[in-house]
């Protein structure tokens, strides 16, 4: 049996996030559907933001094409992005 862990998209690192983003993300973030998680459970005012919007469709694209290293830094990027406008990244974001 493969574990669920196995089968997710690793981001290849762990991104960091600050106490902030609490009780909405987890103090660190290691794969795309994790993210996903828990930015759907975002409040739907928070979402709408375009920032959130960027990201989701971002990382449902990694999801989509998971063999594609491109769409993963694209994805990752969004993430840190939308995590940086709120305040909630405890990082320097990837270039």
């Amino acid at each position: 049996m493969v574990s669920q862990m196995a089968s997710e998209i690793s981001f290849g690192r762990i991104i960091r996030t600050s106490v902030k983003a609490q009780p909405h993300f987890p103090v660190s973030l290691e794969t795309v559907e994790q993210a996903l998680d828990h930015l759907q459970e975002l409040p739907l005012s928070t979402w709408r933001a375009g920032h959130w919007r960027t990201a989701s469709l971002a990382l449902w694209g990694a999801v989509d094409y998971p063999a594609d290293a491109g769409r993963l830094r694209v994805a990752d990027q969004a993430l840190c992005a939308a995590l940086a406008w709120e305040e909630w990244l405890d990082e320097i974001p990837p270039a």
